[in-house]
């Protein structure tokens, strides 16, 4: 055969009674079976299937929702330190106070020293006012305690200028400016936006 010859590259014919088998379409499906449908996402709304209750989220790896005011009716740590500062400020002032009416009663005691008796009043009220506040009932017994507590100490420094002098003098208003620090941070807490706010709502 001669490399230059055409006929070389034809294809022969078929024989004879043979049938040429036909050539299905490409990506077709076979005959007899429905055309492909594509793939697609159920539309909004879809029930979820009932095994799909078995993959939910984890408790440990749940994203934690915040139940605190005003999130929630939780109370706001602002409450939470108002009520603790008023027992350490009740407290305190219970403390300091029976030993200056200790004072008091078996003489010895100034007019300063005797103007600070009327701390015990002030601590019960500070008592009063963080249990009433942990309640959520209100935060004026609190507040209006913590002030009047801050309003004794100013009496009675006032007083010890009128009695003392020099160091003495000096070393009285350091007591009294250390021992005003309590009451006044309790008082603001107390009196502030947030616990006023979760407990009017």
């Amino acid at each position: 055969m001669h490399p230059d010859d055409p006929d070389q590259y034809r294809i022969p014919p078929a024989p004879s009674g043979y049938a040429v088998p036909s050539v299905p379409p490409a990506y077709g499906p076979p005959p007899g079976y429905p055309p492909y449908a594509a793939p697609g996402y159920p539309p909004p709304g879809y029930p979820v299937p009932p095994y799909a209750a078995s993959y939910a989220m984890a408790p440990w790896n749940a994203p934690h929702l915040t139940t605190v005011w005003p999130y929630g009716p939780g109370r706001p740590g602002i409450a939470t330190a108002a009520a603790v500062l008023g027992f350490v400020t009740g407290g305190l002032t219970a403390i300091s106070s029976f030993f200056f009416l200790l004072a008091v009663l078996f003489g010895g005691a100034d007019l300063p020293t005797g103007l600070l008796v009327l701390g015990l009043p002030c601590a019960a009220g500070l008592i009063r006012g963080g249990v009433v506040l942990l309640r959520r009932d209100s935060s004026d017994v609190l507040t209006a305690s913590a002030a009047l507590s801050v309003a004794v100490l100013l009496f009675a420094l006032l007083a010890g200028f009128m009695s003392y002098g020099g160091s003495e003098a000096l070393g009285f208003a350091v007591f009294v400016v250390v021992a005003a620090a309590l009451p006044i941070v309790t008082a603001c807490l107390a009196a502030s936006g947030t616990v006023r706010g979760w407990l009017s709502s």
